[in-house]
């Protein structure tokens, strides 16, 4: 049987009907699942005046405002560090005065950047190394772990191990928090367990001249270290119970460590560094907000800083805690503060710099656009900087501001990946650049300032 044309209009008419009002249904979220509404109308419908989610206003008035820190006129085109420090000198002087005591400090300037993915296998922080031992000098490529789970993917070190078991921070309830330290993860040999790391071509990571490795024992062993093809020679532990830092000296392109297992034997890692000069360690921890750097004990920081005092601790993490409907993170600011006063009281000495999380994007009204929530978050984080009196780099305006991320993933080549969150090695540098030209104004400017008030002085 036929239908006549009336039937089927009036069929047309009632899923219209039906349909229409969904045109006007907010986006909802059931569970893990989120609903869309049905743009039923969008084709014949005028635009919107603009397609950007902007917060409520109930939302809105919980952002804080930002505080500007008094700074040195930022020269055009740069992001600029906010330098929140007081007379406790929590923020990047105590980078720029162990920059200018150079060979006179006795050791190579140390900054430890802590992050997640972004910048795991070294990804921004091996551009950043370079380009500070170009400047100040220095070679290595800093701490390695014992056996990390990204070895193979890192380009600035060759690194082949066996014989170690992980633990790690993220595992909750699988491992012994008094054996936590700074990377997240420690490691317990089984049997004779073994390290080797090798030199790449690259500028100053070709070979190094310090080499370095770090423990606990609470009885004394024998750890070996073999350079290059040489034999392989033994080094003795104290045994104390605290944390030690066996070193040799001696330029070697590979150096290969191995130590026995033995009952109360904690190791984390190698340093590969020069003598003088400034190194970048890499501590990146997949997947983490930073909160929950607070289980490692103050204890092992401290005897950490006492073996391998740093200068400046980076501090970058957001990107696991943004999203794109939260507007509020004063509690994930409130719990980054304590982190924040954590390494403080475990490395009383270095300096504080907190990077802001950078651009992250997602599909709103159907296009890429900047997360509203990493817009927020930043002014959290630029807020935490202030009350907590370190430094701040804004790395969402280092990046290029909204959108940036979009445009590094479309570059040729691609300098960021589709999936709008993670920059790659060539964007890594392109922030590394930014990040570092902002590093080297400050010292300058410092530089003056110290000069200025030493002629003062004398007038």
């Amino acid at each position: 049987m036929k239908s006549s044309p009336f039937k089927i209009f009036l069929l047309v008419l009632l899923v219209v009907l039906l349909l229409l009002p969904l045109q006007w249904l907010p986006d909802l979220t059931i569970g893990s699942y989120e609903v869309k509404r049905v743009a039923l109308l969008d084709d014949v419908l005028p635009a919107p005046a603009t397609t950007a989610v902007p917060p409520t206003d109930s939302l809105q008035r919980k952002l804080p405002a930002v505080k500007p820190a008094f700074k040195d006129s930022c020269p055009p085109g740069m992001v600029c560090i906010e330098d929140y420090a007081d007379e406790t000198n929590r923020g990047m002087g105590a980078l720029y005065e162990a920059l200018l005591q150079g060979q006179a400090l006795g050791r190579p300037v140390r900054i430890a950047y802590l992050g997640d993915s972004f910048i795991e296998v070294d990804i921004l922080t091996s551009s950043l190394r370079t380009l500070l031992q170009q400047k100040f000098g220095g070679r290595g490529v800093g701490f390695v772990e014992m056996d990390p789970p990204y070895a193979a993917n890192r380009s600035t070190v060759r690194q082949r191990s066996g014989g170690w078991n992980t633990f790690c921070l993220l595992d909750k309830g699988k491992y012994e928090s008094n054996r936590l330290a700074l990377s997240g993860r420690y490691f317990v040999p089984q049997g004779v367990a073994w390290t080797e790391v090798s030199g790449v071509k690259q500028p100053r990571l070709d070979s190094a001249d310090v080499h370095t490795l770090y423990l606990r024992s609470t009885a004394g062993i024998e750890a070996g270290i073999k350079l290059d093809n040489g034999p392989m020679l033994a080094m003795r532990s104290g045994g104390t119970g605290i944390m030690e830092a066996l070193s040799y000296r001696g330029r070697a392109g590979k150096v290969r460590w191995q130590v026995p297992a033995t009952a109360g034997l904690t190791c984390w890692g190698v340093a590969e560094e020069g003598t003088t000069g400034i190194v970048v360690d890499n501590f990146s921890l997949r997947g983490s907000s930073g909160t929950i750097l607070t289980a490692i004990p103050e204890r092992n920081l401290y005897e950490l800083n006492a073996v391998r005092p740093y200068d400046l601790i980076v501090v970058q993490y957001g990107l696991n805690v943004a999203n794109k409907k939260q507007q509020d993170y004063s509690r994930y600011a409130k719990q980054m503060k304590e982190v924040i006063e954590h390494m403080k009281r475990g490395f009383p000495q270095a300096g504080i710099l907190l990077v802001g999380v950078g651009d992250r994007e997602d599909r709103i009204n159907g296009e890429l656009r900047t997360m509203p929530g990493i817009l927020a978050l930043n002014k959290y984080q630029q807020n935490l900087a202030a009350e907590c009196h370190v430094a701040y780099w804004n790395l969402f305006e280092g990046m290029g501001g909204e959108g940036s991320i979009r445009r590094m993933a479309e570059a040729k080549p691609a300098e960021a990946g589709k999936d709008y969150t993670h920059i790659n090695l060539r964007g890594g540098e392109r922030v590394a650049k930014a990040l570092f030209k902002s590093m080297v104004y400050g010292y300058e400017q410092h530089k003056k300032r110290k000069a200025y008030e030493a002629e003062t002085q004398h007038d």
